[in-house]
């Protein structure tokens, strides 16, 4: 008699299985507030899919209820919440699905109780300003009652306002430096203002901009653009950097003549671009010392990487090579951001 192991089952498809076994009791409960035996139940399915992932249920954007699974600010892990979120069922009138916290201006509104004292956050406020450079929007954060709370409080109190006001994601990808005072900050305004100014700001980049540029490195010039902002949230699915570089000849000072630039351009646009087939993107790259190096960015997951490396094998211009590297966080392109 032959034997065979079973395969080991797909934690995601497999709570997607569960869930409509559990959704009518947790519709329930909502109203009720008889969460307790449902709560290791759920918190067991989601530690299946990965340990350190956070979850929670909360109101509804268009729906009633909302279920949030998230990565809790950790980049390593925003792919396997993108691809819970891929596989999750249509909105419907009662239930909605987030791989983020989503913005709760009600609670802005609310008094809460923290480190003894009672904060209406009414009266908290942000000063901001933008950051050019890096498309982000510097925040400080003010509390009367800060004066009597100590320093990591004050910060936790900021953070949490950021995310009720902007959601997870949009402190992830507009959010520069944030800060917290215990005296008004010059220019303080309501959190309505700052989600305003958020607003504006994710509208200019609704369409992918790029940003050119130049720097000497060891006494020769090198060139390249970058997408903007440059932050692993923009493409939460793509957690694999493919290092595609391409030599070529005929360099003036390391950099390509115009009939070589075409020929690179062409050679991204066509072959490199028609390899990814979705599941990739290309973030950046930087040309100089007789090469171009492009910085793509791919579901590991997918064949993507290898079709990338299967493609550069075509380049005309001299023999590519391709290096490959987990890299969820973008830090191969931090330099760049």
């Amino acid at each position: 008699m032959i034997f065979s192991r079973g395969r080991k089952q797909d934690p995601v498809v497999e709570f997607w299985a569960w869930w409509p076994t559990i959704r009518p009791a947790v519709t329930d409960a909502i109203s009720t507030g008889g969460f307790e035996p449902l709560t290791p139940q759920i918190s067991k399915r989601v530690a299946a899919i990965h340990k350190d992932l956070t979850w929670e249920f909360s109101k509804g954007t268009d729906s009633r209820h909302a279920l949030v699974v998230s990565p809790g600010g950790n980049p390593a892990l925003r792919a396997v919440v993108a691809r819970w979120g891929a596989l999750a069922p249509a909105a419907d009138p009662d239930w909605e699905f987030h791989t983020a916290r989503q913005p709760d201006h009600d609670t802005l509104s609310a008094t809460i109780e923290i480190a003894g004292a009672k904060l209406d956050l009414a009266l908290l406020r942000f000063a901001f300003s933008r950051d050019e450079d890096s498309a982000a929007i510097d925040v400080v954060g003010h509390h009367p009652l800060f004066r009597k709370l100590p320093e990591p409080v004050r910060g936790q109190i900021t953070f949490l306002a950021l995310d009720w006001l902007l959601g997870e994601e949009g402190v992830e990808l507009w959010i520069g430096s944030v800060d917290f005072s215990a005296d008004e900050p010059a220019g303080a305004r309501d959190p309505l203002d700052l989600a305003a100014a958020v607003d504006a700001l994710r509208e200019e980049h609704r369409e992918p901009q790029w940003v050119v540029f130049s720097a000497e490195v060891r006494g020769r010039p090198v060139t390249g653009i970058a997408q903007r902002p440059l932050r692993s949230a923009r493409w939460p699915r793509f957690d694999t950097h493919v290092a595609v570089v391409l030599p070529f000849a005929g360099a003036v000072a390391g950099l390509p003549s115009d009939e070589v630039a075409e020929a690179l351009v062409a050679f991204e646009d066509g072959t490199l671009e028609a390899a990814l087939h979705g599941n990739g993107e290309l973030l950046a790259h930087e040309t100089g010392g007789g090469r171009r190096t492009l910085h793509f960015y791919v579901d590991g997951t997918s064949s993507a990487g290898d079709d990338l490396t299967a493609a550069a094998a075509g380049w005309p211009g001299g023999k590519a090579t391709v290096k490959r590297a987990h890299d969820p966080g973008l830090e191969a392109v931090a330099h760049l951001a």
